[in-house]
């Protein structure tokens, strides 16, 4: 097969236009800092990218369900130990009114304390943290306790910390505080109205009744403490998901810049010598034509 001067200079114009597309790609990577500028650059590493985004997307929402629920559980677990302390001086007031040895005027300056305390609990079952009461059930806006009367409901708060994993962050005013059957201030109450009458019997059956409602604080704080801890698991499996998953971000879309200047120079090169070639090639041919 003959090869003529015309083919050759196709050959050329080819290789130079392919040397102009590459340092053409190879700039803007430089530009742009990233291996992939459009779908056309890499469409694998583009869906891999993508992917990996979203992965990100939700890690971030796993991130912030659970530091919410972390707030939440923290100013449980306080609130709960402040109720705790609460009711275990409110049994000690019992067991020293009981011994039958104290005056009207010490039972009843008891009682007065007794009833300080009852108010101080109802304060704690109303917490409101960010707004949102935390033994209230699901119904976070509206007060749990008013003056004693149940309000909320028992409903459950579920965070989603992971894929298809949800675990319950609220714990209801019915079970810590009692409802409207049953409740710490109606033994409270009680507690304060023995002191009053002088019914020394009758405050001595408070303190079992008060143990019963410092058994269930206790055994509700445990709950909370293995929930919270469940939640510090995930955070820290998540913040080590996010550093993973943007390192792998960074090595599928950032560039190696040494290495793309290194490659640019080399196209720059290969373009220079396809110049230097492609004019060997054309002058020829213009001579023979001006001949």
């Amino acid at each position: 097969m003959r090869v003529t001067n015309q083919m050759m200079i196709n050959t050329f114009r080819r290789n130079l236009s392919s040397s102009m597309r590459e340092m053409d790609r190879l700039q803007e990577q430089l530009s742009s800092g990233r291996q992939i500028n459009r779908p056309s650059d890499d469409p694998v590493g583009l869906t891999y990218a993508l992917r990996l985004r979203t992965n990100l997307t939700e890690n971030d929402q796993y991130q912030r369900n659970v530091s919410d629920g972390l707030t939440w559980l923290e100013n449980t677990d306080s609130a709960l130990n402040e109720a705790g302390q609460a009711l275990q001086r409110a049994r000690e007031l019992a067991v020293y009114g009981a011994n039958g040895t104290h005056s009207q005027e010490s039972l009843d300056a008891i009682a007065r304390e007794v009833a300080q305390i009852r108010q101080h609990l109802e304060a704690v079952a109303n917490t409101e943290v960010a707004g949102r009461y935390l033994f209230a059930g699901t119904k976070t806006t509206t007060k749990p306790y008013d003056n004693g009367t149940w309000q909320g409901n028992t409903a459950v708060m579920k965070y989603e910390i992971g894929p298809g994993v949800t675990v319950p962050v609220n714990v209801s005013g019915a079970e810590v505080f009692g409802d409207n059957t049953d409740s710490v201030f109606k033994a409270l109450s009680d507690l304060e109205s023995k002191l009053l009458a002088g019914d020394t019997a009758g405050v001595s059956a408070q303190i079992g009744v008060i143990d019963q409602w410092l058994n269930k604080n206790q055994s509700i704080r445990a709950e909370v403490g293995a929930r919270t801890n469940r939640f510090q698991l995930a955070q820290s499996r998540l913040e080590d998901g996010y550093i993973n998953f943007s390192t792998l971000l960074t090595k599928t879309e950032d560039i190696d810049t040494a290495k793309v200047i290194t490659e640019l120079k080399m196209q720059e090169e290969v373009y220079r010598s396809a110049l230097a070639a492609g004019a060997r090639i054309i002058q020829p041919t213009l001579v023979d034509f001006l001949r």
